[in-house]
């Protein structure tokens, strides 16, 4: 396309996309696009600091990382028979793309250092949330409007694995003028607490029991009575809970991200296995928890991003939902997932 065009040409813009176009792709294909598309979801966020704590950080925590994903790789690579076919790659990301992106995501000094001593404790974070926009759309990506400063692999975050996140394995999203927690086999609840210091917020809080004391479902039709009262918004209390909000500065909100597994035994993969199959089988290489958090929004940047700083109030295994003999393994919110990606 030419130098004037409003959109820039990619191979394939989410890895479900990449299975949807196979539609016969088999599970270790599906695993190899995972490792390519989501690499820069997984970056952990930039912080200011000392130059050689930052690179020493860097050493452990990418050490840590290729111990676990080659452990993971092993592992399902034993019980799955290599493809006989050429697996088309992701989208490229170039060196200059990527450092742009390293540098959009650091956190601004002066933010950092106000909570300096609050970062100190066990749990907690600060990040960079950005705007969707839904600049990603088929295979292509918008640069124009909204989308003009649009910072790849940066409107998903996870809480669960402490870094950026593809939009079906996070806790938490960015995207037209509102943040939401709706990953895949997953419930998200999230309640504003007003302009309160996080420094504050305990499990004890007004607002926080009802998200303490909600019972994970335990099968389908359950889940999607739960996750239907919570697209809708449920008031208790005085305060309103629900999947969404649209993000306020200087407020304080607190989420239960709810990652359920699969109770039930997956069927073996083969070339017929559908693509919500895929999905949950999928979901053994993240790390699936009962997780509640409390957050602030600290500053809306003037490229629509959100500093968030951040602790975990409770972090629970993940609950279990068991599909019926006879049933399909599908979403309890369908809807949601295809909107995403």
């Amino acid at each position: 396309m030419g130098s004037g065009s409003s959109y820039w040409a990619i191979g394939s813009s989410t890895v479900f996309r990449e299975v949807v176009a196979v539609r016969k792709i088999i599970f270790l294909q599906l695993i190899v696009i995972i490792a390519t598309v989501v690499d820069l979801h997984s970056q952990t966020p930039q912080q200011p600091g000392d130059a050689e704590q930052n690179r020493e950080a860097g050493r452990r925590i990418e050490a840590e990382r290729e111990r676990r994903n080659t452990g993971e790789f092993e592992t399902a690579t034993k019980t799955v028979r290599p493809p006989e076919r050429t697996v088309v790659a992701g989208p490229t990301i170039d060196k200059e793309t990527s450092e742009r992106i390293r540098l959009a995501r650091r956190v601004d000094a002066a933010d950092y250092s106000r909570y300096n001593e609050f970062l100190k404790a066990d749990k907690t974070g600060m990040f960079k949330l950005f705007p969707d926009y839904d600049c990603v759309v088929k295979n292509v990506i918008r640069i124009d409007g909204d989308c003009k400063n649009f910072v790849m692999a940066s409107s998903s975050f996870s809480f669960r694995n402490l870094g950026y996140a593809h939009p079906y394995y996070s806790d938490l999203g960015f995207n037209q003028g509102e943040i939401f927690s709706n990953a895949f086999f997953s419930q998200g609840i999230i309640v504003s607490l007003g302009d309160v210091p996080i420094e504050d917020v305990t499990p004890n809080r007004d607002g926080l029991k009802f998200i303490f004391d909600l019972p994970p479902a335990s099968e389908p039709a359950e889940a999607r009575k739960v996750a239907a009262k919570f697209k809708a918004g449920l008031e208790n209390g005085g305060f309103k809970y629900s999947n969404s909000v649209t993000p306020a500065e200087n407020t304080t909100y607190a989420l239960r991200s709810i990652a359920y597994n699969v109770a039930n035994s997956l069927p073996a993969v083969t070339e017929m296995t559908s693509l919500n199959e895929m999905r949950f089988h999928t979901l053994s290489l993240d790390k699936r928890a009962d997780v509640i958090i409390v957050f602030r929004i600290i500053r809306k940047g003037a490229d629509g991003s959100l500093t968030i700083v951040w602790k975990e109030l409770d972090r629970k295994e993940a609950p279990k939902i068991k599909f019926a003999k006879g049933d399909k393994f599908v979403d309890f919110k369908p809807e949601v997932v295809q909107a995403q990606h």
